[in-house]
């Protein structure tokens, strides 16, 4: 979850001009490839917000468990660096009803928050007067999943383009990423799928496959349009919710600069 939410996932976030099924041939099917990545990394131009809404699933394949999150990502762009807030109303765990859960990131801090354990998680992520490029594949703590260099995800990942098939996400192309075995996703990931919209050039579904395939994470973003971006999201959105002030808090801090990390 941490991954995803921190790498992903939020958070979570005009058409392409080439329409139709896949063109054949190794080289068109790579030139449709780079014409997707191109888009993708364009898309982080002139944004300002993101509001939509998320279901996320963690499938344990190795204790036979799956849980089943919704609830909502919230993304501004703030200087000297950006906010988000994904927080899940509503928890399904085999079937039972969990508690709520938040993760928010205040350009500083990045909060976990569980109310089932009634404890909130504080780790400081960038340094006071620090900026970080969440665009940043290689080197961003949790690195955004839109706005990425085209170079720098070829350079990490073989990246090949899948026909449509059934239960894919509509008006989606397929991209799946195996990490290269010189990248820092080698060991991390087995694979990363990114069903991206023909016309948002955003990802609507992410798979993020690990352990050999024993653990399988997608987050789905159902209502992700264009009414989705620039919604007008505003800072206060992010404020802590009251609820916190009772639960049990422990804080984590950067090493002091020079400091190995522990």
């Amino acid at each position: 979850m941490k991954q995803l939410c921190t790498a992903m996932l939020i958070w979570t976030i005009g058409s392409i001009a080439l329409a139709g099924d896949p063109p054949a041939g190794p080289d068109a099917s790579q030139a449709r490839i780079d014409d997707i990545l191109k888009k993708l990394e364009k898309r982080s131009d002139g944004l300002k917000d993101i509001r939509c809404n998320v279901r996320f699933v963690e499938d344990d394949r190795i204790n036979l468990s799956k849980r089943t999150k919704y609830g909502s990502i919230l993304f501004l762009i703030t200087e000297p660096n950006p906010h988000f807030l994904i927080h899940f109303d509503r928890t399904e765990v085999d079937g039972v009803l969990g508690r709520q859960e938040w993760y928010l990131f205040d350009g500083r801090w990045l909060y976990e928050v569980l109310e089932r354990i009634k404890q909130v998680t504080k780790r400081e992520v960038v340094r006071p007067g620090e900026k970080i490029d969440l665009f940043d594949l290689e080197r961003a703590p949790f690195p955004l999943p839109f706005g990425q260099k085209k170079e720098t995800i070829l350079r990490n990942f073989d990246v090949a383009l899948l026909p449509s098939a059934e239960g894919d996400p509509p008006n989606t192309d397929h991209l799946v990423c195996v990490p290269k075995s010189d990248s820092t996703m080698h060991g991390k990931y087995d694979k990363l799928e990114f069903f991206v919209l023909t016309d948002l050039h955003l990802p609507g579904r992410i798979v993020a496959t690990k352990n050999g395939g024993l653990e399988i994470n997608t987050a789905d973003f159902p209502d992700l349009s264009a009414k989705a971006i620039n919604a007008g999201v505003k800072k206060k959105a992010f404020a802590r919710p009251a609820a916190w002030k009772r639960y049990k808090e422990v804080v984590e801090v950067l090493p002091a600069e020079g400091e190995d990390t522990p």
